[in-house]
């Protein structure tokens, strides 16, 4: 009986010890594991396109990122002064631009951020850079045009024309 006793211990004494070895992980793996980003969780849903133009000076900006990500939401500007005629075939070079506005945002419970934004006639560079390591900024150009009020035509009315002839 005691024979049975003592090799009872002795086999669960060994399975204890060798799953213990088994399971465990170095702290390189584990560093490994949590580096890993998924990309897809990091998305603009509104504009949808990366490049556009609009008359109007205010735009909406929103999208995903997990709950409590920094989204760092920066615009700038130019407009004509130099008369090189700027639109979405001939964007501006790096020094034409001059920053607007920068603002600093957290993404909600649910997951997803949003920002009025205003705009500046000309072309606008939005620029949303999300604060984790690995996942590449998002540029949109948003070009405002101006409604040209120079095409309207005067309505001469009959009672005007009977004026001038008297």
């Amino acid at each position: 009986m005691w024979k049975k006793i003592l090799a009872s211990l002795f086999i669960g004494a060994s399975l204890l010890a060798i799953s213990s070895v088994g399971n465990a992980a170095t702290e390189d793996a584990k560093i490994n594991t949590e580096q890993k980003i998924d990309i897809t969780k990091y998305q603009v849903i509104n504009p949808e396109k990366k490049a556009y133009s609009t008359e109007d000076k205010i735009t909406f900006i929103n999208g995903k990122a997990p709950s409590g990500t920094e989204v760092t939401i920066e615009v700038y500007g130019t407009t004509d002064l130099t008369r090189k005629s700027f639109d979405l075939l001939k964007l501006p070079d790096e020094d034409d631009y001059i920053e607007i506005s920068s603002d600093t945002i957290k993404s909600g419970n649910m997951g997803f951020f949003d920002k009025e934004l205003e705009l500046v006639t000309g072309i606008n560079k939005i620029i949303i850079i999300f604060e984790v390591e690995d996942v590449p900024p998002i540029e949109i150009i948003v070009y405002v045009k101006t409604t040209d009020t120079g095409n309207h035509t005067n309505e001469v009315k009959l009672t005007d024309i009977i004026t001038i002839l008297k």
